[in-house]
């Protein structure tokens, strides 16, 4: 489990910043989950930043009869200041979040929702104020389409609009999320920092920032952009 002044470290920082962290440490994916948008508190705009361990719930098709069940629902066995993560069949129409979820999030201290999948009642979760990341919207509820099969199992999240390469894999490699692991999403997006690399990655985008902030300075003093990367990025 990571130290929760290690997530309020990670918290100062922006996804671009996490995922130019983890492509420094070699991830090929950047910790990035692509597809995913801002929907709540405002679409796509705003200071909305969200971090904290995640709380994982894989969803099924509800004729799926072999697929474990669940003996509570999963919110109510959601983890205080975690972000849930929902994972439904990519090609789902129907929304796996709602409104009374939100409801019951906020009540449980869930620090905000990252959907692999649609999300509805947008309306609701805009007036709470609370965190939604989708991959897009629906009317449709949960049932009868979808069901929860499991909880604080790993993920694995692959935007499905990726083509194939011509091995038969996506061009963009998915993301694997393990229970504990860190998401950090704001109006850019979403990562996921695996917990063993939570302290490299704090340490690279604070050195990261600093360096930025030295190129807005020479770029806003009218030093070119080729040599200001030379000189301060080494590029």
């Amino acid at each position: 489990m990571v130290a929760a002044s290690a997530v309020s470290e990670l918290a100062q920082y922006s996804s671009c910043e996490v995922a130019d962290a983890l492509i420094k440490l070699r991830l090929p994916h950047g910790g990035y989950l692509p597809g995913l948008e801002l929907y709540s508190p405002q679409p796509m705009a705003g200071a909305t930043s969200v971090c904290g361990p995640a709380f994982t719930v894989r969803m099924v098709w509800q004729s799926e009869e072999h697929a474990p069940r669940l003996s509570k629902h999963f919110m109510d066995v959601a983890e205080r200041d975690s972000i849930m993560l929902i994972s439904a069949p990519s090609s789902a129409r129907s929304a796996v979040w709602g409104g009374l979820m939100t409801a019951r999030a906020q009540s449980v201290g869930v620090r905000g929702v990252v959907i692999d999948g649609r999300c509805r009642d947008l309306a609701e979760h805009r007036d709470a104020g609370f965190p939604v990341f989708a991959r897009g919207h629906s009317v449709l509820g949960q049932s009868p389409f979808t069901r929860p099969s499991e909880v604080q199992v790993p993920l694995v999240l692959a935007d499905p609009t990726v083509p194939l390469d011509a091995q038969g894999q996506p061009v963009f490699p998915p993301v694997t999320v393990h229970p504990g692991d860190i998401l950090l999403g704001d109006v850019d997006g979403v990562v996921c920092v695996p917990q063993p690399l939570v302290g490299q990655v704090v340490e690279i985008a604070r050195h990261g920032r600093h360096v930025d902030e030295l190129c807005r300075q020479d770029l806003r003093a009218g030093r070119g952009m080729q040599e200001t990367l030379a000189v301060r990025r080494g590029t």
